[in-house]
C-alpha cells in the first residue's frame, strides 16, 4: 500500500485542486465500496455546506493526488443520500469512514475504543496521509480494526 503513495510535495502556489468525486445515490456508494478490490475507499459523509465538511474536503483535496494509488476518496451528501446515514449509523454532522473490500474498517483512535470513523477535521494533509497509510497497512494485513497513528482520545473526547 505504501509504495502507491506519491510523496508529500506541496502543490505549486496558484494551482487549483481537483474537486472530490461526489456520490449521488445509494447505488453509487455501494458500487464505490464493493467495486474496489485493491484500494481502500474513504467516504466523507456530511452536509456539503457544513463548515467542518468544507474544511475536511479541503484536506482531502490536498491529499487525493498523493494517496490515489492506495485510496479512493469520495464525498457523500447526507441529505442527498440519506441511506448512508442509516446504513453506517452516522449521527454526527460529518464522518470520514474507511472501507476495504466492501467492509467498514473500525478505527482505534486511542484508549482502545473502536470507532466507525473520524468525526472531526484532521489538522492537515500530512495527518490524513498518515491515517490512510495506517488504514492501508492494517487492511492489507487483514486486521479487524485499524490503530490510528495518533492518539485522539484526549484531543476530541469521542
Amino acid at each position: 500500500c505504501g509504495s502507491r503513495f506519491r510523496g508529500s510535495l506541496p502543490s505549486p502556489a496558484g494551482t487549483s485542486m481537483a474537486a472530490l468525486p461526489r456520490l449521488h445515490s445509494a447505488y453509487a456508494v455501494e458500487q464505490a465500496i464493493l467495486g474496489e478490490k485493491s484500494k481502500v475507499v474513504c467516504l466523507r459523509v456530511g452536509e456539503e455546506f457544513e463548515p467542518d465538511c468544507i474544511r475536511m474536503d479541503e484536506v482531502l483535496r490536498e491529499a487525493v493526488g498523493i494517496v490515489e494509488g492506495a485510496c479512493s476518496i469520495y464525498a457523500v451528501d447526507k441529505q442527498e443520500v440519506p441511506e448512508c446515514v442509516q446504513e453506517f449509523q452516522v449521527t454526527e454532522p460529518m464522518a470520514t469512514l474507511f472501507f476495504f473490500r466492501g467492509k467498514l474498517l473500525p478505527l482505534d483512535l486511542g484508549a482502545g475504543g473502536r470507532q466507525k470513523g473520524i468525526t472531526w477535521v484532521v489538522s492537515g494533509r500530512q495527518e490524513f496521509i498518515e491515517l490512510v497509510e495506517a488504514v492501508c497497512r492494517g487492511a492489507q494485513q487483514g486486521r479487524d480494526f485499524i490503530v490510528a497513528p495518533k492518539d485522539y482520545s484526549m484531543s476530541f473526547r469521542y
